[in-house]
């Protein structure tokens, strides 16, 4: 269960990084539609206008993964609530263009470099959990959209 927080938070994290501009402020003009906040304003201003939620990750950051999968489930409220800031963030990054995927594709594996062999493992072990909960339509469609993942998986068969 550590492993999936810890995966859920690093997808968390790279979809934040994701949505941030792709070009440097000063070497782009700024559109005269283009709001005035940036997407990093957006979680401040959302936890100022929800202080019980800021109260709740502060107190979740500090918590053991157990602790805090209990604490969930004894919380189902701030639970919902951060699966619905979770579907948010998969659907803005569904909309991703070719190349920032691209993009984000290369931080992940940069990160995935600098990990530990612990958090490595951790990480293999996640993802085979979540691989042998998927249906095989699921499997499918998801090794469709990372072949890399696919061949690393025949190899570890043979």
């Amino acid at each position: 269960m550590k492993t999936s927080l810890l995966g859920l938070s690093l997808l968390a994290l790279l979809l934040a990084t994701s949505a941030s501009p792709a070009v440097p402020e000063g070497d782009k003009p700024a559109r005269k539609d283009a709001p005035t906040k940036r997407d990093g304003d957006r979680r401040d201003e959302f936890l100022k206008q929800h202080p019980e939620l800021k109260e709740a990750m502060e107190k979740l950051k500090a918590m053991s993964p157990e602790e805090r999968q209990a604490w969930l489930k004894e919380h189902p409220e701030v639970a919902a609530k951060i699966e619905k800031a979770r579907a948010g963030l998969k659907e803005r990054a569904d909309n991703l263009t070719p190349e920032q995927k691209e993009k984000l594709k290369g931080k992940l594996k940069e990160r995935g470099e600098n990990l530990t062999p612990e958090q490595k493992e951790k990480l293999r072990a996640k993802m085979k959990e979540r691989l042998d909960k998927m249906t095989p339509e699921e499997k499918a469609e998801f090794l469709k959209k990372h072949p890399e993942l696919k061949e690393k998986l025949e190899d570890a068969k043979k």
